[in-house]
């Protein structure tokens, strides 16, 4: 994500305080910020406005998803920071529903600031990482294509709606096919270094995107948990992977073939 002035943001906090105090602490750090408490009001703002960060209250993702949630999470370049998550079951519920962050009643909005400078910073410096000359755009397992450039993937042709972040973690696994993730390493890399936070956050977006691959590939298993440290892909991925590897070079080697015999 990448954005030319200051930032924007959208408060859509029904208490009127509460968004009032979140939309100033904002303005002084540089953001321009629309605030309203109108779902209606907030929705076209979406398209005229175009924040690159929303910060709404927990009852619009939970325990049901609003109306303007899921016109937030068509888009996926858009943050959620969300506030009113005040138990861990309402945390977690809010994280696996797309949420970036999910804070709890009363937090104050110096530190709602910080935490949209924090995930701002990260979509500069860990969102779009740089891909090397010598890096594949496309990783290939089986059904399951990765690719990195258009950051999207598919599994059986069809595509899969991943959030920034599952998206981030599950391609550093795919980099690193024959490797255990650690939780920390994940962090730091998708996160950042300054990030501070339960490390278990990685499980909540993993297994929300599991769900997802599993829907359109429920014989296949993408992912496997090593307890007490982190993550790596499954023995089926990396047996798919094999494959397309040795069909890919017997490929090469009859196009070779050809191209000799033709000479």
């Amino acid at each position: 994500m990448t954005f030319v002035g200051m930032p924007r943001a959208l408060v859509t906090l029904r208490h009127t305080p509460d968004r009032r105090s979140v939309e100033a602490a904002l303005q002084r750090i540089g953001y321009t910020v629309r605030a309203t408490g109108d779902h209606a009001v907030s929705e076209v703002l979406l398209h005229s406005f175009r924040p690159l960060l929303m910060i709404s209250d927990a009852i619009d993702l939970f325990p049901v998803v609003s109306a303007l949630m899921l016109q937030v999470r068509r888009c996926n370049e858009i943050y959620v920071i969300v506030i009113g998550a005040n138990t861990h079951a309402e945390r977690i519920a809010i994280l696996r529903h797309g949420a970036d962050e999910a804070l709890p009643t009363g937090v104050a909005s110096e530190e709602v600031a910080v935490r949209c400078q924090v995930l701002m910073r990260r979509s500069r410096e860990f969102l779009h990482p740089t891909l090397s000359l010598n890096e594949a755009t496309h990783l290939y397992f089986g059904p399951l294509i990765i690719d990195l450039a258009r950051r999207e993937m598919t599994v059986n042709h069809f595509p899969i709606a991943s959030t920034r972040l599952e998206f981030d973690l599950f391609a550093q696994l795919c980099r690193r096919p024959l490797e255990v993730c650690s939780r920390d390493e994940l962090v730091k890399t998708v996160w950042g270094p300054t990030w501070v936070g339960d490390t278990h956050i990685v499980d909540v977006h993993l297994s929300n995107l599991r769900r997802k691959l599993n829907e359109r590939a429920p014989e296949l298993r993408f992912m496997h948990t090593v307890r007490g440290i982190g993550f790596r892909l499954t023995d089926d991925l990396l047996q798919l992977a094999v494959h397309d590897l040795a069909s890919s070079r017997t490929l090469q080697m009859q196009n070779r073939s050809l191209g000799v015999l033709s000479s």
